[in-house]
């Protein structure tokens, strides 16, 4: 594909917050921090609420949070949920971004919002008290983008990214029904008893973790450096039970011995609310990869407890959440 290509302010290609009118006390159709998953472009659902503030959308529109940790934990969506001509409502911590009708690309925003160029940036930009920062509008609005000068350049972009979205969301289903089917089984047979009659069987023990692995530790505090070839998984490379290297950073190189990751490792998110918890098991064989000091590891002792380990991880995610110790926003594992 060949394109003119410009750089433009931000706040003239993309209009921030636009202005839309909801009647104080009206139901209307809400969508929470809550209801965004992280780094998932669909919302999976909403609910009807009466309209008392907050940020307000509607289709087209992109919606990121702008408040530490759901920004860094990329909460950031495209809504397409409502009805045609409806007005949504959430939370006062969103930052709304739209195309200009007739001269930008919705998809090709969403796609522009979502790049690590744009996140990084919001993320440095914020200010104020700890476990309480927020994105500096006047940042973004004066962040230079390099951008297609065609819309139907942009479009072109962003309905390739999109369908691309769609096929990850799509293999996520498929990776996450799988998930659930396990720990049915896993449920069934180690917790129900289910083929032993309901009745835990003679032979089997109560232990706790510490007697089934070799290892239960936090990782490094990385020095980070683009000139390695040492990776570091931070919390953010963790969710719908999966390991993403994409999220992943890399660090000056170091002897880590032990702490290098090994085919089975489950790995735990240590720290922060929304976080804190969730759980991926490395299902690949690791080289040079470790994690950092925000994230657990729980290695198998024997290579047939591998499998074991790693379910009764997905299956005691919010039993592990709540572990933890800490004031809000600075909770700890």
């Amino acid at each position: 594909m060949t394109s003119e290509w410009m750089t433009v302010r931000a706040a003239d290609f993309i209009h921030f917050n636009p202005r839309l009118s909801i009647k104080t006390g009206e139901m209307a159709p809400k969508v929470g921090m809550d209801r965004l998953l992280p780094f998932t472009k669909k919302i999976p659902s909403i609910e009807q609420a009466v309209f008392t503030g907050g940020t307000k959308f509607s289709n087209g529109d992109t919606i990121m949070a702008r408040i530490t940790p759901c920004l860094e934990n990329g909460k950031t969506a495209f809504v397409d949920i409502l009805q045609d001509g409806e007005v949504g409502f959430g939370s006062p911590e969103y930052i709304v971004m739209r195309d200009k009708e007739g001269i930008r690309d919705p998809q090709f925003v969403y796609s522009l919002e979502t790049s690590p160029f744009f996140r990084n940036i919001a993320i440095k930009s914020m200010v104020g008290s700890s476990g309480r920062q927020r994105v500096q509008q006047g940042v973004l609005d004066e962040l230079i983008l390099t951008v297609p000068r065609k819309v139907e350049d942009q479009a072109k972009i962003g309905r390739v990214l999109s369908e691309l979205d769609d096929k990850i969301a799509l293999n996520n289903e498929v990776n996450e029904n799988l998930m659930q089917q396990a720990v049915t089984i896993f449920k069934s047979w180690f917790v129900e008893y289910s083929p032993f009659n309901g009745i835990e069987p003679k032979e089997g023990e109560t232990v706790n973790l510490e007697k089934i692995t070799s290892r239960i530790s936090r990782g490094i505090a990385p020095k980070y450096s683009d000139n390695s070839d040492q990776i570091v998984i931070n919390q953010k490379c963790i969710r719908n039970h999966m390991i993403d290297l994409s999220q992943a950073r890399t660090h000056t190189p170091k002897v880590i011995n032990e702490k290098w990751l090994r085919f089975g490792d489950l790995l735990i998110n240590s720290t922060g609310d929304g976080t804190l918890g969730r759980a991926a098991q490395v299902w690949f064989q690791p080289q040079n990869i470790t994690v950092d000091s925000h994230v657990t590891v729980v290695r198998p002792a024997k290579e047939n407890l591998i499998f074991y380990i790693g379910l009764w991880g997905v299956l005691h995610e919010r039993e592990i959440e709540s572990l933890h110790t800490g004031s809000t926003g600075q909770t700890e594992l």
